[in-house]
């Protein structure tokens, strides 16, 4: 088990932020193509502006997560495991 985490905290949190954030932006994009392609009813559109926003919602929570990692390695705090 290694002892630091120096330099190995940020980089991690930034690939999983960009994929998760890449999938929900390409997903809803998807959504929203597929959806007004074609002909629309206004209970079904409700619906897919819902989770088009639900999507977005993820995206938005993945990079305000990275924000906080990035304040918390800032700050000295690398590891955060390693107070318990």
């Amino acid at each position: 088990m290694r002892k630091t985490t120096k330099g190995k905290g940020f980089l991690g949190a930034v690939l999983v932020t960009i994929t998760v954030a890449v999938l929900m932006f390409l997903l809803t994009g998807a959504l929203l193509t597929g959806y007004f392609g074609g002909d629309t009813e206004p209970f079904a559109t409700g619906v897919v502006l819902f989770f088009a926003l639900l999507y977005l919602a993820v995206a938005l929570g993945a990079i305000i997560s990275l924000y906080r990692r990035w304040k918390e390695i800032q700050g000295g705090e690398e590891d955060e495991a390693k107070r318990y």
